[in-house]
């Protein structure tokens, strides 16, 4: 195949910079550090151009033993003969609608607020489907005051561990020590009747020797539950204990103002926010909260509005620190050194002395700033001052509880109490230390004092620290009785296995972040009968009982009316009761916050006595490394067993079904532990061992840009040895790194490679649009107000001419002939220009916005479209061969010349275009792709034969194809074989291909959403806007008598999950709807508009808000007339392709075809 260039205006011209895709302020972009180090060669651009991923067209591995993954198991449920069927529950809930139905109408789902309770403290706000007694799609109860209609991956993903095939159906009793007893079925009731004797001998001894470990939670009902225990056990111990919770910010707070506190921010009200390794975004109580509150401050509608300016100082990239204006990277020893240079600024130019001035004073900090930190922190110390009120200084959960307690100080200094931050009381069990409550029942469990151990919803013989050895400790303990939802470590070696509910079959309540209350009300009985929630548990333990009374259960809904009615002086309580089951929350019980209980001068003096006692700026050896244990998707390993969130590319690194240890680029150079590019067929990381202190694990290493380097990141959560089939053998245990003192950055580290190599599994360069040029566009905000506005009219042939807008100008269709059709076609004539009668001049037509300027990467949208659209995961090997059926893929892009310090991070969701010129339409044999008179791009797939045209001829490589039967087959996880020899290996190591696996059971349709077809081998798909739910909205305006579907009526799956808000949907020829709107707004463009598709999808122009005393904004990103020449450094985003070999003045476009005309220059 020839390479020659078919563009006669571009022969003869000179030679393009290799460089990639430039955005609008002239700075490179690109993917990943295999296309930053593309060589000349055009390896990796014939790789991105190959229409899949190397090997993804092959049926079968080469290799029988690399195979062992999970992808059908997203569905795999138990045998149907298991399950007792979709019983609903015993007690009347209220369906979330203004006219209650009288019955059910099969077809019809109805919708039920709950809420999901949120590790280590906290909770969601649920609105959830149900389709004839079975819950399927789970969403954001708009009435929730903390997230307001928005969720998150973790309560979208919830689903899934109803239906999971490997949760406990039934109760075990094991006798003898360890996991080697032997082991019983048992009963419930057999339970009960050894609890009510067990327990009662307690009775004498006020609870010694008696310990319950728990997840923790703010949850009124188990608080009340709490103390009821330990009013019959005084002497009881009850650790509240979370691996991964906000102990350290907590922590801090209490150190401030004298009682436990925790962070309530408001970012909605910031114009300036500064965060030292901050995860507001994506971790905690808040993150819903705080990222719509982000989306709110940085959205810009117009020309008129403002936009706030963000400043990160981290040690790898956060959400915020992704969409920061200003970031430095710094190792997490120094980031203290940091936050006290940021503050002895703003204390010193406030004025006012004091205690806190004099403890910011005494440190030196000066081995630790750089000549180039300390001037961003001069200048955003400045920027703070100035918003004072309207500016906020947030830190990162793995901090020591020193520097929380030193950015409150900050917040008070600058006035941000109150306004856009507040500290509202903390709850009982959010307060305690639970590792050092841990630590203190180590010597009685491990010496034989402690006879009994409950653990409810926790797995310490997993997730605690090695060196603490609670697994020893806790087979010396007589009594062990787990109470968990799945196979867990420590309920292999309990005496008593207790199967436990979800929470989507349960009673309870929850507490959010501000204070607000919430129901927890079952959508469907336990499907596996039998099966307690928490607080039946609970209530069965603490109520005396006699042994011939052993079968009274309390009800988990008398449980929670009980607490309610001596809590809530309601003076009709049923009424009362049935509106907050229909509403979601109790009315008026949220917090508006406080200014956290303390005087100025108290809590500086707080502030100065911890800063007196803390040791900040201490610099570790030149070649020793910083470490944090950190969290993704799995948190501390409890959703280990949900195939949607292991498929889930990671925030960042967009790894699946692994934690690799990360690293910047110098670092990994500089140990040796350089992973294989990505353009070979399986590229392997390099494995290696890392030590801190005595301790150490094995782990594969993968690069990330901007990273702080000598630092390392592990993630917790993965190495599960006794899960589901989902988790077992995937990712690596390091637990063994952390220490009692249950810290998250270690220090003096040592790196070195160990034997073998391991294979990762990415989508960072799978479905990639590289080759096309403005990609992504984004300029700095002054460049906007100046420009925004302004639209420029373009002639072209025949009489045509067209409008182009400040983000068009931005792009290739500014040097390129109109995209007008010189034939009459009715599908050319849309918004804006559509002739009378015309297919497109009448409504609705749909369309979507995504607006790149709030989108964290968070991936949200992901998770929503394949829970609404019966999306399968596909594992591990399949994802290599990029055969990942996600509809929505989220871009990571980087910019900048330094691999190892990358100027902005981007992120593009991108899905189905639905092109009015669609490319795909026109090469589909059977018309299996058409296009609808309300702008869609239909799928067929009854007609679809997998020729796969449609995919090849996709410009923006959003379609699927199933290479195999993904949704109806299952099989076991992990993929390990490829490990170095010795390792230990998870059963079944054999391949055993899709073709191959054994049908899934009729039972696990239950979770499938019945309006969505499920797809099987050989057919193609992709997003369709949620056809479903406009055809639902279309049926239901007819019931209303309404002329149009009104703006708003509803959402796609992914406009209502995202957290920022940053994707609108609606109908485009409403010049009242929020989508209309935004495609009017100067920002927007079309993706490849170039190629004259006319994309429905339109994307919004990314601002950056830059501190002029930093850098000096860009307000002509143009820098020329449209007849001039760029040259090679201009910041226009001009097409540039590493196989074109010349340039023309306006435009210049290249093709790789066959052959060559006559004195083409190849």
């Amino acid at each position: 195949m020839s390479g020659a260039n078919q563009c006669p205006s571009t022969v003869g011209k000179k030679d393009l910079d290799p460089a990639s895709t430039i955005n609008g302020n002239g700075e490179r972009l690109w993917r990943s550090i295999d296309e930053f180090a593309a060589n000349d060669s055009g390896e990796f651009q014939s790789f991105l151009q190959r229409e899949f991923p190397a090997g993804a067209s092959e049926l079968l591995s080469s290799s029988r033993r690399t195979f062992l993954q999970l992808m059908g198991g997203a569905m795999a449920l138990a045998g149907a003969a298991t399950i007792p069927g979709c019983r609903r529950p015993d007690h009347r809930i209220m369906t979330y609608s203004r006219n209650v139905p009288v019955d059910v109408v099969p077809g019809r789902p109805l919708y039920y607020a709950t809420s999901m309770p949120i590790p280590g403290g906290g909770a969601e706000g649920l609105l959830v489907k149900s389709n004839e007694g079975r819950p399927t799609f789970v969403e954001g109860n708009p009435l929730h005051p903390v997230n307001q209609g928005k969720s998150s991956s973790w309560s979208n993903a919830a689903l899934l561990s109803i239906y999971d095939p490997d949760r406990l159906k039934y109760p075990v009793y094991r006798e003898g020590q360890g996991d080697t007893g032997r082991t019983a079925v048992a009963t419930w009731d057999d339970f009960r009747a050894w609890s009510a004797d067990h327990f009662a001998e307690f009775d004498s001894t006020s609870g010694n020797g008696l310990v319950f470990i728990v997840d923790k939670k703010t949850s009124p009902t188990r608080d009340a539950l709490r103390d009821r225990i330990k009013a019959r056990w005084p002497l009881a111990q009850w650790v509240a204990y979370d691996a991964t919770g906000a102990d350290n910010k907590i922590a801090g707070l209490r150190m401030a103002f004298g009682q436990p506190r925790r962070e309530l921010l408001s970012l909605e009200n910031a114009d300036v926010i500064f965060g030292f390794a901050s995860d507001d975004l994506d971790r905690g109580a808040g993150m819903l909260r705080n990222a719509r509150g982000f989306g709110a401050a940085r959205r810009m509608r117009s020309t008129n509005d403002t936009m706030c300016r963000v400043y990160a100082v981290e040690a790898s990239y956060t959400p915020l620190g992704g969409c920061a204006d200003h970031r430095y990277t710094l190792a997490p020893s120094r980031i203290g050194a940091a936050v006290v240079e940021l503050a002895r600024m703003i204390v010193d130019r406030v004025g006012g002395g004091g205690a806190l001035a004099n403890a910011v004073n005494s440190f030196d900090t000066r081995g630790d700033i750089s000549s180039e930190l300390r001037e961003m922190l001069d200048a955003a110390a400045d920027d703070l001052i100035e918003a004072r009120g309207r500016a906020v200084v947030t830190a990162g959960q793995d901090l020591p509880p020193e520097i929380h307690a030193l950015v409150a100080a900050m917040n008070r200094v600058l006035g941000a109490v109150g306004k856009t931050v507040s500290y509202v009381p903390a709850g009982a069990e959010e307060a305690r230390d639970g590792m050092g409550d841990l630590a203190e029942i180590m010597g009685p469990m491990g010496s034989g004092r402690v006879k009994t151990v409950v653990c409810v919803e926790t797995n310490p013989c997993y997730d605690t620290p090695a060196e603490l050895g609670f697994a020893e400790a806790y087979e010396r303990v007589s009594n062990r009785i787990c109470f968990s939802i799945g196979p867990s470590e420590t309920g292999a070696k309990a005496t008593w296995q207790l199967n436990a509910a979800t929470f989507l079959e349960s009673w309870g309540d929850t507490e959010a972040v501000d204070g607000t209350i919430a129901p927890i009300q079952p959508l469907i009985a336990p499907l596996y009968d039998g099966a307690l929630s928490d607080i039946e548990l609970l209530a069965l333990i603490a109520e005396p009982r006699s042994a011939d009374d052993y079968t009274n259960q309390p009800a988990g809904y008398d449980v929670v009316r009980d607490v309610w009615m001596s809590r809530f002086d309601w003076s009709d309580f049923e009424k009362t009761w049935r509106r907050v089951l229909h509403d979601g929350i109790v009315a008026g019980t949220g917090s508006r916050g406080d200014d956290g209980g303390a005087t100025s001068s108290s809590l500086e003096s707080n502030v100065a006595g911890v800063l007196a006692n803390a040791s900040i700026g201490v610099q570790p050896s030149s070649d020793a490394l910083d470490v944090i244990v950190s969290t993704n998707n799995m948190y501390d390993g409890r959703y280990a067993n949900l195939p949607w969130l292991q498929e889930l590319p990671q925030f960042g690194t967009t790894v699946v079904w692994d934690n690799p240890a990360l690293v910047s680029p110098a670092t990994a150079e500089k140990l040796g532990l350089e992973p294989d590019p990505y353009t070979v067929k399986e590229p392997k990381a390099q494995m290696a061992k890392v030590e801190v202190a005595g301790r150490e694990c094995e782990i594969p290493v993968w690069i990330m840009p901007g990273m702080a380097d000598n630092t390392i990141i592990l993630h917790q959560g993965y190495g599960r040895e006794v899960v589901g089939v989902i988790g077992a053998g995937v990712g690596f245990n390091v637990q063994s790194i952390r220490d009692v003192a249950g810290g998250r950055v270690y220090t003096g580290a040592k790196v070195s490679p160990a034997k073998g190599r391991y294979p990762i599994s990415s989508t960072q360069n799978h479905w990639s649009m590289e080759s096309r040029t403005s990609i992504v566009r984004s300029v700095d905000l002054p460049a906007y107000l100046r420009h925004g506005d302004e639209v420029e009219e373009k002639k072209g042939h025949y009489g045509t001419k067209t409008k182009l807008n400040f983000g068009e100008k931005l792009g290739e269709l500014s040097h390129t002939p109109p995209n007008e059709s010189i034939y009459e076609n009715p599908f050319n004539e849309s918004r804006g220009d559509a002739a009378e009668g015309s297919a497109y001049s009448v409504g609705p037509q749909w369309g979507m916005n995504v607006d790149q300027g709030v989108c964290t990467g968070c991936a949200t949208c992901t998770i929503a479209c394949q829970a609404e659209n019966n999306i399968p995961v596909v594992g591990k090997k399949e994802v290599r061969k990029g055969r990942e059926m996600t509809w929505i893929r989220v871009d990571r892009y980087f910019t900048g010349s330094d691999m190892n310090q990358p100027g902005e991070m981007h992120h593009q969701p991108v899905m189905c275009q639905q092109c009015e010129n669609a490319p795909c339409e026109t090469v589909c044999p059977v018309n299996a792709t058409t296009h609808g008179p309300e702008g869609l791009n239909y799928m067929v797939y009854n007609r679809c034969i997998g020729t796969r045209y449609c995919a090849n001829n996709c410009p923006y490589k959003v379609r699927r194809f199933n290479f195999f039967d993904y949704a109806t087959k299952k099989t076991k996880g992990s993929y390990r074989s490829e490990l170095p020899e010795g390792t230990p290996q998870p059963e079944n190591i054999n391949l055993i291909p899709p073709r191959l696996r054994e049908k899934v059971e009729e039972i696990q349709k239950l979770r499938n959403n019945p309006d969505v077809t499920v797809r099987s081998r050989g057919v193609m798909e992709k997003c369709t806007y949620c056809i479903q739910r406009i055809n639902a909205a279309r049926y239901e305006i007819k019931l209303q008598d309404l002329d149009n579907v009104p703006d708003g009526f509803f959402q796609t799956a992914c406009q209502a999950a995202c957290p920022t808000g940053a994707i609108v949907f609606g109908d485009l020829l409403d010049d009242n709807s929020a989508v209309s709107k935004a495609a009017d707004d100067g920002r927007s463009y079309g993706l490849l508009g170039y190629l004259n598709t006319r994309p429905r999808t339109t994307y919004k122009v990314s601002l950056s808000n830059p501190n002029p005393k930093l850098r000096t904004p860009v307000e002509d990103p143009f820098h020329h007339g449209h007849g001039d020449d760029h040259g090679e450094d201009s910041g226009h985003a001009s097409f540039i392709d590493k196989f074109k070999k010349h340039e023309d003045k306006g435009y210049a476009l290249s093709l790789k075809v066959l052959g060559a005309p006559a004195g083409v220059h190849a």
